[in-house]
């Protein structure tokens, strides 16, 4: 058995200078794959930082959309469904101005108007007119429908129909003229204040 002898001489420097290359580069090739995971997992936890920051701001959004809509959605209901008024009394002239003027547009005409006491409903006030009119029969119909239709919202009760005894301006030569009675009634909200919900005389 021999002992195996590395080159020397020139071949022997240029096997050492390319051993020592090839250790450079496996050193540099690793420590460039090292600093490109770093990078890499940098940037991840850079993106996961700006995305819990993003759903923090979020959250704390959430308390004042949630007012916000409730607002807004409040503001749609008592547009859509609640006679305006701060008071009882205000709330009820409001109603009567309201049917005062849909019968005008059908040329019909109020005989006579109550105010019937407010009542409460739940968390509102019940709001109520009862009236006598007289008109043909079409445009009664007619009032009915946009009564029906209205904004704020109103509830026909008690109707009482028959033929009419008297003869109006837009009755004359109708024979389908009628008298009728009806309450009609809408909501405001309760506002919890005695001035406020005390009974309309």
């Amino acid at each position: 058995m021999t002992d195996a002898r590395l080159p020397t001489g020139l071949t022997g420097q240029v096997l050492a200078c390319s051993i020592t290359f090839a250790g450079l580069a496996c050193i540099a090739l690793t420590g460039f794959s090292l600093l490109s995971f770093y990078h890499g997992r940098d940037a991840v936890l850079e993106d996961k930082r700006a995305l819990l920051s993003h759903t923090e701001q979020l959250v704390r959004q959430i308390p004042e959309l949630k007012q916000r809509y409730q607002d807004r959605h409040a503001s749609t209901a008592s547009t859509r469904f609640l006679l305006a008024g701060q008071s009882d009394s205000e709330t009820a002239a409001n109603l009567v101005q309201t049917v005062q003027a849909l019968a005008a547009r059908h040329q019909i005409e109020i005989s006579s108007q109550e105010t019937v006491p407010p009542h409460p409903v739940g968390h509102f006030r019940a709001i109520s007119i009862r009236i006598a009119l007289t008109g043909t029969w079409s445009a009664f119909i007619a009032l009915l429908d946009d009564l029906e239709h209205a904004e704020p919202r109103l509830l026909v009760e008690d109707l009482d129909i028959q033929r009419a005894r008297t003869v109006t301006e837009a009755t004359r030569g109708h024979s389908s003229a009628v008298d009728a009675t009806l309450s009609i009634t809408g909501f405001r909200a309760d506002l919890g204040a005695p001035g406020q919900t005390s009974p309309t005389p």
